[in-house]
């Protein structure tokens, strides 16, 4: 009772107040939706364009934040938990679907890719990009599709995950990625040839 207390008056602090001005919607609602796909567009440009080392990183944090993924997906669809302006809570400036609200998939992702670099030799773009995943948490609450714990629990998930499967990425990361470059070269073999990308 007392988390869920805690959780509502979280949430009750940052979720958009009646007198928001139309930039801080604008700006939040582009954060909560629009940013995740940047960074995705990001990610997809320095495959191609940086090196072996650049590709094995993101390589880690595809498999680590997919896994995250999953299973942020697996316990939202078991649990089910209602979303605010589903129990009709605050305020909702952004439309979304009814589905299960905890645990964020927004933050899991962007937590699972913050940690696969934290816990790496890029741990300052780590940094940053945990801060950028509190960013979005911040705005998802404030545009009404999430609660504060729904942020807290994926990032929670995301960590146990990068955690749990350290040990095992620095046993076949190598060997993981001869497979995915063998591939990657016969598919963009033209490309990689005409040399327009890497």
């Amino acid at each position: 009772m007392l988390i869920q207390n805690l959780n509502l008056y979280l949430f009750h602090i940052f979720n958009v107040p009646e007198n928001a001005s139309n930039f801080m919607m604008s700006y939040a609602t582009f954060i909560a939706h629009d940013l995740i796909y940047i960074l995705f567009i990001m990610f997809i440009l320095a495959w191609f364009i940086g090196n072996n080392k650049i590709k094995k990183n993101i390589l880690k944090a595809f498999i680590f934040t997919t896994i995250t993924l999953f299973i942020s997906e697996l316990l939202s669809y078991v649990l089910n938990t209602p979303r605010p302006f589903v129990m009709d809570i605050g305020e909702t400036i952004l439309v979304h679907a009814p589905t299960g609200s905890f645990p964020s998939n927004h933050m899991s992702i962007l937590s699972g890719l913050a940690f696969s670099y934290y816990f790496s030799s890029q741990r300052q773009f780590g940094k940053l990009l945990i801060a950028v995943a509190w960013l979005v948490a911040w705005a998802r609450v404030y545009v009404g599709v999430h609660f504060p714990i729904d942020m807290f629990g994926a990032f929670f998930f995301a960590f146990i995950v990068n955690i749990s499967g350290l040990k095992l990425w620095n046993i076949y990361k190598d060997r993981l990625m001869e497979w995915v470059m063998i591939v990657h070269r016969k598919v963009f073999a033209f490309l990689i040839n005409k040399g327009l990308i890497q």
